[in-house]
């Protein structure tokens, strides 16, 4: 750059920071900006100016709209209508020859510049403005979009911002409008000449691709706006046919654009722009298959993500792990980091579940848009679009993404400070760990590290944005993730040294996925496993988990408080873990079991469960007493591996003499409370003596409704697991009973003898292959029941 125009551009850099202080400051009246003002963010915006201008030109841009359209006395109307009048002059000073000026000269590709530069980066900020600017007439030379559509008849570099100022104007719904009914055939000639200027023909392709895009897709998040809503033509887009081009040359041309850019190029608003209509064209199924084909090109699109590299120098006197072994190489750029992590979460993402009313309403728009003949293509091709949406075709693509790289580019990725981009990472470590196989590599090339830092974060935003009135932060599929990832692998592999210390970090998240009241039932499954996995490392974190209290993200009328909670807001997860033992889905009911089996192991479990070291009332009592019924309750259902974790629970438990006292305290209503009679209930003895016995069999029936019979030539045999448990339970409350008084303790006998607990004990020393783990305890008990009749 040469002196004078150096001298130049700060001078401008100087006016500019002058009008953005203007600007930022509040007044009572509507802002106002002056010919010479708008002259000069038009010859800032154009691409031969400094990035520092550019910057300061779109914040002076930016700051003008919001302050008008946010201004107490402006309406909807009148703010754009501020806004048109505001440029009009400059545009009609562009398009409208002075007194020595010809129509030509007036109307040069390069005066036209600066004006298509100002009008791309005024569309998204006053979408109704700018296509007021551009498609009202003026006198004797047309409106300022025909005139623009043909001076970038001839190549120039208005080409370029033209295609920009369509790219823009194709991202707002009245700019969409505009588009398909006067730029199309401009867009779709200038795509074909990609060897004269291939920028050009990239932005054209992202125009196009955004044209058919639906309005529920226009930001791909999970709050989405649901089928049906909006306007009818804007919510279902615009079909293929009716564009006349496919989503294959468009996928292909934006594809061929990324692999020839080389890697170390900085990211160009070409590029960007390619970003864009890639994160919307691989909203559709079939594009993902398209855009996934491309080893080279997933490759060259991971290869712009931050990059980072290890640190020379001496040797390292902290400890390796509070290290940062990393140092920035390049500027991060939020757009591109979003842009990315959106591409890579569509490819991989999978077909979405809708509830039973999404589905409804997805059958009613269906029997809505079937009845316009003019749509019976669309639904043909969204019929074929579902074979992209199967699990095999999801777990090719994601195995795809995973080989290309992704793992390696999450830690660039991570550097950005938007949340925007740190929810997308929590959904795309989601997507990548959700088969188990790719779990170690996962762990091995980094990727738990930055799922453990993305769970942090946006757990950190989710607690300060609880209490105002912020937006919600999407916390579950990064807390899903580092539960999956805690169930499958050993923790010395997964939390670094001292893992006893590192593995706390996952605590909280855990918790908060477990009572989140978005948290459907598998996430609640797979919180309650790592929470059993972690309980297990030692009995100081199963302490940490029964003494553990949390504030929910989400206030809810109906959260569990639980007794002992410091504060009103308070959840104690230990009464949350409770409440599962009853839940209606059998896995939930399951896993939790073996959550309190475990914890039940520590010092504060066995409190909480035994009743020891508590005060004497009879609520506390009550509440102890209430918990061991559930587990007896738990003894004697249909799921084994539940059963086996309550035995193991009571097993632990009876070693109280006070949960002993309890138990055998417990009526027939107490153990069967769903029961309307007496008739078949039975007493603690003899159902913790049913562990001994054999399952029974379901019952089948022929067409007549009669039992068929089951012939077998070997008996039936108990679980030896399940008999274990029965007689160390039934070894610590015999141990019990024989130490009460006389009376007591011939009551309990007598309940004893009715559920003939020494004959099935003496069953069990008949069984072949029993352990002295099991015989030891059978025949003690024994020896004290003959004791106890003498």
């Amino acid at each position: 750059m040469s002196a004078i125009a150096n001298a130049s551009a700060k001078g401008d850099e100087g006016e500019l920071i002058t009008l953005l202080k203007r600007l930022a400051t509040p007044s009572s009246s509507l802002v106002n900006l002056s010919r010479s003002e708008v002259s000069l963010l038009a010859r800032s915006l154009v691409p031969s100016a400094t990035r520092q201008s550019r910057s300061l030109a779109y914040l002076c841009l930016s700051k003008f709209c919001d302050s008008t359209s946010h201004h107490p006395d402006s309406t909807k109307e009148s703010s754009t209508d501020h806004i048109y009048s505001t440029f009009e002059p400059y545009l009609r000073s562009t398009f409208i020859p002075g007194v020595n000026q010809s129509v030509e000269e007036s109307t040069e590709p390069e005066s036209c510049l600066p004006l298509t530069c100002l009008l791309s980066s005024l569309f998204p900020l006053s979408p109704d403005a700018t296509v007021n600017l551009l498609t009202t007439p003026l006198e004797d030379v047309g409106d300022g979009l025909s005139i623009l559509l043909e001076v970038a008849e001839l190549p120039s570099s208005l080409q370029v911002a033209l295609a920009e100022l369509l790219t823009a104007a194709a991202g707002t719904k009245s700019g969409r409008q505009m588009v398909r009914s006067r730029a199309m055939e401009w867009l779709k000639g200038a795509m074909d000449y990609q060897e004269n200027n291939q920028e050009l023909s990239v932005l054209c392709a992202v125009a196009l691709s955004k044209m058919s895009r639906q309005e529920e897709e226009m930001v791909p998040t999970p709050s989405a706006q649901a089928p049906g809503q909006g306007d009818n033509n804007e919510s279902r887009g615009i079909t293929n046919e009716e564009l006349g081009m496919d989503d294959e040359k468009l996928c292909r041309q934006l594809m061929g654009f990324m692999e020839n850019t080389s890697s170390s190029t900085k990211p160009s608003s070409a590029i960007l722009s390619t970003i864009e209509g890639l994160a919307v064209l691989s909203l559709k199924p079939k594009n993902k298959n398209i855009l996934t084909s491309s080893t080279k090109f997933l490759e060259s699109l991971i290869s712009l993500s931050p990059t980072t590299s290890p640190k020379g120098g001496s040797l390292p006197v902290t400890p390796r792990g509070s290290m940062d072994l990393t140092v920035s190489l390049d500027q991060i750029d939020t757009g591109v980091c979003f842009g990315l992590s959106t591409i890579l979460l569509n490819l991989t993402n999978p077909k979405v579940q809708l509830s039973a009313e999404d589905q409804q309403i997805a059958k009613l728009r269906a029997m809505a848009l079937s009845a316009n003949k003019s749509k019976l293509s669309s639904n043909t091709e969204d019929e074929n679009e579902e074979k992209y949406e199967s699990e095999e075709e999801v777990r090719k693509r994601t195995k795809l993404v995973l080989r290309s790289g992704v793992v390696g580019a999450l830690n660039g990725l991570y550097r950005s400070e938007s949340t925007k981009v740190k929810e997308n990472l929590g959904r795309l470590c989601r997507n990548l760990v959700e088969d188990q196989n790719d779990r170690l590599s996962f762990i091995r090339d980094g990727g738990f590290k930055v799922l453990s830092n993305v769970s942090r974060d946006l757990l950190n935003l989710a607690i300060k944005r609880s209490n105002g009135d912020g937006e919600e932060i999407d916390v579950i599929p990064s807390f899903q993730a580092l539960a999956k990832m805690i169930i499958t692998t050993p923790p010395n592999l997964l939390f670094p040294p001292p893992h006893l210390t590192t593995s706390l970090n996952s605590l909280t998240p855990l918790y908060h996925l477990l009572i989140h009241p978005s948290s459907n039932s598998l996430q609640r499954f797979e919180s309650l496993m790592a929470l059993t996995n972690i309980a297990s490392i030692d009995p100081s974190i199963a302490n940490r988990t029964v003494a553990a209290s949390i504030n929910p993200l989400i206030k809810t009328s109906n959260s569990w408080k639980g007794s002992g909670s410091i504060k009103e807001d308070e959840v104690r997860m230990i009464v949350k873990v409770e409440e599962l033992l009853l839940d209606e889905n059998d896995l939930i009911r399951r896993a939790s079991t073996q959550l309190i089996c475990n914890l039940i192991s520590c010092e504060k479990g066995y409190e909480y469960f035994s009743g020891e070291n508590e005060s004497s009332s009879d609520n506390s009592s009550s509440r102890v007493k209430s918990r061991l019924n559930i587990l007896l309750i738990l003894i004697g259902i249909d799921d084994l591996q539940t059963r086996l974790a309550s035995g193991g629970a009571l097993a632990i438990i009876t070693e109280s003499t006070n949960a002993c006292r309890l138990i055998l305290d417990l009526n027939v209503n107490e153990i069967s409370p769903t029961s309307t009679s007496t008739t078949g209930c039975k007493s603690p003895w003899s159902r913790i003596s049913k562990l001994l016995e054999p399952d029974s069999e379901e019952e089948e029936y022929d067409e007549d409704g009669e039992i068929i019979p089951v012939i077998s030539s070997t008996p039936a045999l108990p679980n030896l697991d399940m008999v274990h448990r029965g007689v160390i339970i039934l070894f610590n409350l015999i141990t019990y009973t024989v130490k009460l008084k006389e009376n007591e303790q011939q009551t309990e006998m007598n309940r004893l003898e009715e559920a003939k607990v020494q004959d099935k004990l003496m069953q069990v020393l008949r069984l072949k292959g029993m352990s002295e783990d099991v015989l030891v305890p059978t025949v003690e008990a024994l020896k004290l029941l003959k004791m106890a009749k003498k």
